[in-house]
């Protein structure tokens, strides 16, 4: 009998591990990977509230991500301070541990009972580590047999944690690796790649739901010069200084593209030539400000701007650029030596 048991222990551990390999490499995005291995927790444990805490790398605090159980509606964006409690123990160690019975453990924190009305009495908890770098805690409290967990218990939760761990390492890098791809390094913006991607998406919307899109196309003027006077670094800071006033000056359903070298480009949807005039005149406004602060170099931009509905967008990416260009001749006909004046003119054309 007690060999039967054993061979029916060790099928069911087979099973687990097979179930949570499928979850780990089938799952789309992270948080479906950790759904599904926190329910099979579940499942072969049988607490009454099990939880994934996420370690903030900066201040050291847990905050409850995942919760399944009694009031575990109650438990996420919940945090832990640096180093408290049980699962701020397991995290500053990096140890795994049993408590059978937390009111004879000085490490339990009680805030959290006192949050959500559960009582604790047992908890198993774990490290999700890589490299001996602890980014999380899985914790389960309460068997709902209401005996203590085991050591064999605990042996088999830190497998799944490291499980857990491996998975989570894959999709971070991942991401890493898609944000690479899709931004660019200096300035954190969407590079001209992912431009390739979104204006597409935008110009069929535009046709499908009969609204606004507007495009506008900025140069830095006499960039060039910039850099062969002041130097890469200087060039490199102006960059990022537009990056930041065109960031701070758009809604958030707006996207900003570096297009290449000093041009960047804002995609506006469902937005009307007067809407995103607006925008031109408020990024204008902007760099003039940033250059009466006399803590950078005064520079001007050229911008260019063509808004359309679903008949002439397909070319609105051409056409920006070609304003653009108009833009930069007119500013060499009228050869002003800084931003300021400018603005004054273009201000002065609004009234």
């Amino acid at each position: 009998m007690d060999e039967y048991k054993e061979d029916i222990t060790d099928m069911v551990k087979l099973s687990f591990f097979t179930d949570i390999g499928v979850a780990i490499t089938s799952a789309r995005t992270m948080r479906e990977m950790l759904d599904q291995v926190m329910e099979k927790i579940g499942t072969i444990f049988v607490p009454l509230n099990w939880s994934l805490l996420l370690k903030n790398n900066t201040t050291g605090e847990l905050t409850f991500k995942i919760a399944v159980g009694e009031s575990a509606d109650k438990l996420p964006g919940i945090k832990i301070p640096k180093g408290e409690g049980i699962v701020g123990w397991i995290a500053e160690t990096g140890k795994s541990v049993i408590i059978k019975n937390v009111k004879e453990d000085g490490r339990f924190l009680g805030k959290v009972d006192e949050i959500t009305g559960f009582t604790t009495d047992s908890i198993i908890g774990v490290p999700l580590k890589v490299n001996n770098k602890v980014f999380g805690v899985i914790e389960l409290i309460n068997k709902l047999n209401g005996k203590p967990f085991t050591p064999y218990e605990l042996k088999l939760l830190q497998t799944i944690a490291d499980f857990a761990a491996v998975a989570l390492e894959k999709f971070y890098y991942l991401k890493a690796i898609k944000k690479i791809a899709s931004t660019d390094g200096l300035t954190d913006l969407l590079n001209r790649r992912s431009l390739d991607r979104f204006l597409p998406k935008e110009v069929e919307r535009c046709k499908r739901y009969n609204h606004p899109l507007s495009l506008l196309m900025l140069d830095i003027n006499y960039f060039k010069k910039i850099n062969d006077k002041h130097g890469h670094i200087a060039g490199d800071q102006v960059l990022k200084e537009t990056a930041e006033i065109l960031k701070r000056n758009i809604r958030s359903v707006d996207s900003v593209f570096r297009y290449g070298g000093d041009e960047f480009v804002v995609l506006m949807p469902d937005t009307s030539l007067k809407d995103a005039e607006i925008v031109r005149k408020r990024i204008f406004l902007d760099r003039a400000e940033l250059n009466k602060s006399g803590n950078v170099l005064s520079v001007s931009y050229s911008m260019g701007l063509h808004s359309a509905g679903p008949d002439g967008v397909d070319d609105i990416l051409s056409k920006s650029d070609l304003d653009l260009y108009r833009e930069k001749d007119r500013r060499d006909e009228g050869n002003y030596e800084n931003l300021n004046d400018y603005v004054e003119e273009f201000l002065d054309e609004e009234k």
